[in-house]
């Protein structure tokens, strides 16, 4: 009868294993969106587009805009792109994965469009107090994200794999070249 658990204690268990489920869901889909998405597909494009003359023109027009315009352009850029981040997986459980790759392509652009108009006119969108309290807000979970030990102990072990993979691929690579091009 010593095994029994009381109600708080049983109550607690639960709680701390369901904080630690939250925490690793958010850390998995924090690295898969920001280290993954981004910095391999989202970062490039918006670094591409940032520097194209007809980006420049609409950074202009945009400037000039009235803040509402600029919200509305961010918000139908941002919605439409997060709409295809949800077709997409539903394209693809229908079916069609060749589909819902290209839509989910799509969505990576449309989302670094939104970032950059919304990164050329931050000053303007944050002039909403809402926006400026949803950005605060995302940033301070962002910066939890990483701060927890999950997060640390994948990245650190993701970069470790990286140098292990680096390191093979060059044995490998040398390997080949001393066999077959002495």
């Amino acid at each position: 009868m010593g095994f029994a658990l009381k109600p708080m204690e049983l109550l607690k268990k639960l709680l701390k294993k369901l904080k630690l489920f939250l925490e690793t869901s958010f850390v998995i889909l924090y690295i898969v969106l920001e280290e993954l998405i981004w910095e391999r597909f989202a970062q490039p494009i918006y670094r591409y587009i940032k520097y194209l003359k007809p980006f420049e023109k609409l950074e202009n027009i945009l400037a000039k805009s009235n803040k509402y315009v600029v919200l509305t352009v961010f918000i139908i850029s941002l919605v439409v792109g997060e709409g295809m981040g949800v077709i997409s997986p539903i394209i693809a459980l229908k079916g069609f994965p060749v589909l819902a790759l290209i839509v989910y392509g799509l969505k990576i652009v449309i989302a670094a469009f939104a970032f950059w108009v919304f990164n050329s006119q931050k000053k303007l969108l944050l002039s909403f107090s809402w926006i400026n309290y949803l950005y605060e807000k995302i940033m301070l979970f962002a910066e939890w994200i990483k701060q927890t030990q999950i997060y640390i102990t994948v990245i650190n072990n993701a970069k470790k794999i990286k140098i292990y993979l680096k390191l093979k691929y060059i044995e490998f690579k040398n390997y080949i070249l001393n066999r077959f091009w002495r």
